[in-house]
């Protein structure tokens, strides 16, 4: 299974070049950090978010992971949604890799288990997340012996994990196998089953080692089945295997659930006392909106938690019955009842203006996930064995790295969202 984009040491040079002049031309000067304002007003338990200050987080698996969509995704959330905290994330998904080979020649990959001290261990992790699966059962019907090689690989990696790290360690289920796609490299379409399998092979070794479970099989087939009802053409994993925005979005969903998130979003409430010019002016600190891109219509009927984990909701209350009219930032966003009001509006989702900074934050992030790819599959795992000098080169792109880091930090600081209530 490889992911098709490939870098080759000639373009090396030239991305380099790109990426500091995009970024410079691109990054705005940092913003203040107003999150220290809001404490006591965003009604949600941040104590209970599964990622502390100075936590460190490496995704570790095969080219699902190596696509950098779902990893991205929980990075943008975290930024926004608790900037005092300075977590790193360090993705480390290789395209085709299994729990202990890679079939993969021209990848260099070999297999999980074999690369884990240069790309988990050596990182310092407080948390992993683990998703292998989807190549190990070699994508034919299911066999025994070859499932016993995938359940005895994941178990040593995760063995080999808590003797050398004393990181929190999530085991993620395979996504699911769209068989109506009939991948190329695959020997059944109803590979799938197998993954059922393997599932459920994950969730008791998580049992016997006493581990967490996110269960991205479960989500993605139920939601993958939910939308094909209303359009049997529909998929998020056009190759059969590799999720696209909407899947990925689902799975990182599931993860910040899983990891504590509130279900229902950031949700705050506001008294409002209109003046006798029958308005009132108001403001309120709270996160940018997330998630971005956004889902499609279908993946947010099917599964609305994509849209509801990230929004700001905002509920006005003390107004006299009746009809207002509400702008946020500068802009008009509409016309809502005084019940509705109360019952809260999205204004992470009606503000222009913050859905452009998280939109401009989301560019950043991925930038910065995309550098250390570079850095770390051609320089550190590509050249620095043969050539000392390449570890000079990585260290200049961590400095890099920190810096577009620190600046995504800076982005990612609670908007200010200004409000004027206008009655009709």
């Amino acid at each position: 299974m490889l992911v098709k984009r490939r870098l080759n040491l000639a373009t090396v040079e030239i991305t380099l070049l790109c990426l500091s002049l995009s970024y410079a031309a691109q990054a705005s000067p940092p913003r203040s950090h107003p999150a220290r304002l809001s404490r006591g007003l965003l009604a949600q338990k941040q104590s209970d978010f599964a990622l502390k200050d100075g936590g460190r987080v490496v995704f570790y698996g095969d080219s699902i992971t190596e696509q950098r969509l779902y990893t991205t995704y929980v990075e943008h959330y975290v930024l926004t949604h608790y900037p005092e905290r300075r977590v790193t994330f360090i993705n480390t998904g290789w395209g085709g890799d299994k729990v202990s080979s890679n079939d993969c020649k021209p990848c260099g990959g070999v297999g999980g288990l074999a690369r884990i001290k240069r790309d988990v261990i050596d990182h310092r992790p407080t948390v992993v997340t683990l998703l292998f699966g989807m190549n190990d059962g070699q994508y034919r019907d299911f066999d025994p012996a070859i499932s016993k090689v995938y359940e005895d690989g994941l178990t040593a990696i995760i063995r080999e994990l808590k003797s050398k790290t004393a990181a929190r360690i999530y085991v993620m289920t395979p996504t699911v196998y769209d068989g109506t796609r009939h991948t190329s490299w695959s020997h059944t379409d109803r590979y799938n089953d197998v993954l059922d399998r393997y599932s459920e092979a994950v969730k008791a070794i998580a049992r016997r080692e006493g581990l967490p479970v996110i269960d991205l099989h479960a989500v993605t087939t139920e939601a993958l089945l939910e939308a094909k009802k209303d359009d049997p053409a529909y998929t998020f994993a056009p190759d059969g295997v590799h999720p696209q925005e909407d899947g990925q979005l689902l799975m990182a969903t599931e993860i910040l659930r899983a990891w504590g998130a509130p279900a229902g979003g950031s949700q705050l409430s506001k008294q409002v006392t209109l003046g006798q010019d029958r308005t009132a002016s108001l403001s309120v600190i709270a996160p940018l909106p997330w998630s971005e891109p956004l889902p499609s219509e279908k993946m947010r009927r099917v599964k609305p938690a994509v849209m509801e984990i990230g929004q700001v909701i905002l509920h006005l209350s003390g107004l006299p019955s009746g009809d207002y009219r509400i702008a946020i930032d500068g802009k008009d966003v509409g016309r809502y009842t005084s019940e509705a009001l109360s019952n809260g509006i999205p204004v992470s989702v009606l503000s222009e203006k913050a859905t452009d900074e998280t939109r401009a934050l989301a560019v950043l992030v991925r930038k910065r996930a995309d550098l250390f790819f570079l850095r770390w599959r051609q320089f550190e795992a590509g050249l620095a064995t043969d050539y000392p000098s390449a570890t000079t080169v990585v260290s200049s792109l961590d400095l890099l790295i920190a810096e577009i880091q620190e600046r995504s930090r800076m982005l990612g600081a609670f908007h200010k969202y200004q409000l004027v209530v206008s009655r009709t």
